[in-house]
Order: C-alpha cells, then structure tokens, then sequence
C-alpha cells in the first residue's frame, strides 16, 4: 500500500515526537525489566509442553513486544529512544530469564543439597551434582551436553551459544516488529498522550472526495486506474484535544494496491468534515 503525507492541509503538520523525559525513563526502564522477568517465567513454563524451534522465541517476543506497547500507551511514554531502550531491556531478561528460571527449576535447594525436580532430572541427569552449580556453570554444563535440533543432530559447545543467540536475536526482532510501528503514531508534548483513533468508518466515494477537498488533500490518485467504490477515514486526537486532528482517507484500487492520504486539520475543518459525514447519513 502506498502512502502519501499530505503538508498542506488546514494546519501544518505539528511536532509529532515525544520529548525525553529524565523521569519517565526512571520509571520505564524497570516496567520493561520487570515484564522481562514475567515473559521469561511464562516462556519457561510453555516450553515445557511445546517449544518449536524458530517459531517460539517469535511468539515469545511477540507477545513481549504487545506487552510493551500496551504499557506504552498506558504510561503514554512518548519518547522512541526510551521506548526502545526498554524493549532491549526487556528482551535481555526475557532471554537470560528463561535460562535462569530453567537453572531455578532445575535445582531446588532442600536441606542444603541441591535436588532435581521430576520433570527435569531427566533432561538434566548427567549435569547432576552433589552440590548446586552456579548459574554460569550451569550454563557451560548445557553447553557442554549440548541443544538438542530437528534430525537428532546435537549442537554442543560454541554451537550450543550460537543457537540461544540467533533465538535471542529472534525475540529481538519479533519485539521490534511490534513496536517499531507503534511508536510511529503521533504524540502530543503538550498533554503528553498518544494521538488515538476518536473516529472511523467506511464511506462512498462521493463523500471521501467532500471530505478530501475539505482537508486540502489531493486525490489525483483516486481518479488513476480502477476507481475504488469506497473509503475509509480516520480521526486521530490527542487526549487533551490541545493539538490538530489528523486526517487519514484510505481506498484500495486492487486487492494489491491502496492508498493513504494524511492531513492535518484544525477544529474548523474538522468540523466541516464532520459536517460532510452528518449529510452523507
């Protein structure tokens, strides 16, 4: 779908990314840590039904990447550097978090001797010590037996590293995919919230043209190719109501092949336009 930013609608386009706040970042960055550590314990306990290699750490940093994205808005953290620097944040725990809290399950201290929980003495029988290991020793103890992968082949050693890198590199990118997209939308400094969708329908052509000459968009696409029989708007406001509305209008020409024009209007167009929608009824 192409996408075209109108400039010269009823009010030019205004500053649309969030300011860096020294206090927000404070509290950011142990929200993420602590959604880091709830994800990794959830994975932990997934896996251990089904895990499919590739798939699950896109799932896992998926639903993290949801996560942070809901809590971006909910705190209304505006800033895309703080923003990603707590999705990182959160995506090391996870990834670390899910390594500990299998090495938490696995040895259980009881009466100073380290025991195995049923499930995994199994899968970790030849790691069993007298004594509990420390973490990083019982990272290289799993390095050491190995990660086993699809046609009975065992990655040990440095191979073993590779593939919980490449599945954090996963997470990673399934996370970002998330909310690289969400932190595109505008935001407003003034009242410091995200621009939310306050109204959205489908409508005929013939009113997608009122409402695009109303917001000074030029729709010359529109009249190229096949000729869409509808469209949909979108108003998007801050929650103050303290900055202009934008304007979007969509149509698709092909099941392949859309458009998007954007404008940004103030409180006169915007009530032309809502003016245009009251007649179309």
């Amino acid at each position: 779908m192409s996408s075209k930013v109108q400039p010269d609608g009823c009010r030019p386009e205004p500053i649309v990314r969030g300011r860096f706040l020294w206090l927000k970042l404070v509290v950011w960055l142990p929200t993420c840590l602590v959604v880091g550590v709830l994800v990794a314990w959830a994975a932990v306990v997934a896996q251990s039904y089904v895990a499919p290699l590739v798939l699950f750490p896109l799932l896992v940093g998926v639903g993290l990447g949801a996560l942070i994205v809901g809590m971006m808005r909910l705190g209304q953290v505006g800033n895309r550097r703080t923003v990603l620097l707590g999705t990182v944040l959160a995506v090391a725990v996870t990834v670390t978090g899910q390594h500990y809290f299998t090495y938490i399950a696995a040895f259980h201290p009881t009466r100073g001797k380290a025991k195995l929980s049923e499930p995994l003495r199994r899968a970790f029988s030849d790691l069993v010590r007298d004594s509990t290991p420390s973490f990083a020793e019982f990272m290289r103890q799993r390095a050491t037996h190995g990660r086993l992968l699809p046609g009975d082949y065992r990655a040990r050693g440095w191979l073993a590293w590779v593939t919980w890198a490449v599945d954090g590199l996963l997470v990673l990118t399934a996370a970002l995919a998330i909310v690289l997209p969400a932190t595109r939308l505008p935001y407003c400094n003034r009242c410091q919230s995200w621009y939310r969708v306050t109204r959205s329908a489908r409508v005929d052509v013939s009113t997608a043209r009122r409402m695009a000459e109303a917001a000074g968009m030029d729709m010359a696409d529109m009249d190229k190719g096949d000729r869409p029989t509808s469209a949909r708007y979108r108003l998007l406001a801050c929650n103050g109501g303290c900055g202009p509305t934008r304007f979007e209008l969509s149509w698709d020409e092909s099941p392949r092949r859309g458009f998007v024009e954007r404008s940004w209007i103030d409180a006169k167009c915007c009530d032309e336009i809502g003016r245009i929608l009251n007649e179309a009824r």
